[in-house]
């Protein structure tokens, strides 16, 4: 409970131990020590998937009918055969109505959880989704993002209120500042949400050196969710003079209303001097997008794909492209270099009778 009287929300490390209290025992080493190069939000999402498939077992698996999930054990697992993967795959398109991308996440949250069981624990020998029907979708070609006067008007909202309601707004000059820096810095760098939730202020590096412009750089130290990395060496993300200025205008505020800094203190807090958490940061995301623009489609992964689209469009670069994103394979930066060659084909062709 913070100062004000109100309960804080779980953090996503509370609700991943909630889930795993209702998880087979037997699992729960991938999550306490097989993946500890992923991030606490993966883990949670790997965490749910499996537990909705193992609820699924229990349910609708003859030889599982008296089982709690939290009750499963190894054998268990190990009698899980492919046509039962089939069938779970069959009763989430069919009963569940879910999209084939969600059935295929799905499947292979069960098949990542196997494969760590047979090659880590040394307890399986046998994975059943690999025996298993894939799941084929279709390649697309079109991404959501917000273009540049898109992202303008939300830049707006936050520094000027526009679209926000009253009650909003009594509150907005004690926010925007933060806010400003944050939704910047996103579509400035592409940083993912857990990188940026992460970030402490000593993460920040700025050189200014105003006789050598060109030794001048600006930069943020973060691991990157999606690199290969040996010894967890964080990664340099720049960022633009004008992300730069509103870091620093945050920054000063706060020291100005008589905060201490030290090593480990928080890039962006809240109120109470906590740092923001990764739901915070989205539901603040969507209440500017909602004010700005009257969509509910844009989430702050949206605002990763707006920085590659914007990027590619203008540098036409795509292995750069990759190291900005912190892809580990190229094929993940191609989604966007298809999308953005594809809309500008489509735009050169308006005129096609002329030609």
């Amino acid at each position: 409970m913070n100062q004000h009287g109100n309960v804080k929300p779980k953090s996503n490390i509370d609700k991943l131990e909630e889930i795993k209290t209702k998880l087979p025992s037997c699992i729960h080493g991938y999550f306490d020590f097989g993946s500890h190069d992923k991030a606490i939000l993966t883990k949670l999402n790997y965490a749910r998937d499996l537990l909705y498939f193992f609820e699924y077992t229990v349910n609708f698996l003859p030889y599982f009918s008296e089982k709690e999930t939290s009750n499963l054990t190894i054998d268990d697992l190990k009698s899980i055969t492919p046509n039962d993967i089939n069938k779970f795959v069959t009763w989430m398109k069919d009963k569940q109505e879910l999209s084939e991308r969600t059935c295929a996440r799905r499947r292979s949250s069960v098949s990542i959880i196997y494969n760590y069981l047979i090659n880590t624990e040394r307890k399986l020998d046998f994975n059943p989704v690999t025996g298993s029907e894939g799941i084929s979708i279709e390649r697309s070609d079109y991404v959501t993002y917000l273009n540049l006067d898109e992202q303008a008007k939300l830049l707006d909202c936050i520094q000027y209120g526009t679209g926000l309601t009253r009650r909003e707004l009594a509150f907005h000059e004690k926010y925007k500042k933060r806010d400003l820096a944050i939704i910047f810095l996103f579509l400035d760098t592409g940083l993912r949400i857990s990188e940026l939730q992460a970030l402490n202020i000593n993460d920040v590096v700025i050189y200014d050196d105003f006789m050598q412009d060109e030794s001048n750089e600006c930069f943020v130290l973060t691991l990157r969710k999606g690199k290969k990395r040996s010894g967890k060496t964080p990664s340099k993300v720049y960022f633009s003079d004008e992300s730069k200025e509103y870091i620093q205008d945050y920054l000063n505020s706060r020291e100005i209303h008589g905060e201490k800094f030290d090593s480990n203190s928080p890039l962006f807090i809240t109120l109470d001097g906590d740092r923001l958490s990764v739901r915070q940061i989205q539901q603040m995301l969507k209440k500017y997008v909602r004010a700005s623009l009257h969509r509910s489609d844009i989430s702050v992964h949206k605002l990763r794909s707006s920085f590659a689209m914007e990027f590619y469009k203008a540098e036409h670069d795509i292995l750069v492209l990759q190291n900005r994103m912190g892809h580990a394979s190229i094929a993940a930066t191609n989604i966007y270099a298809r999308a953005s060659d594809k809309e500008e084909a489509v735009k050169s062709s308006r005129n096609w009778r002329q030609k």
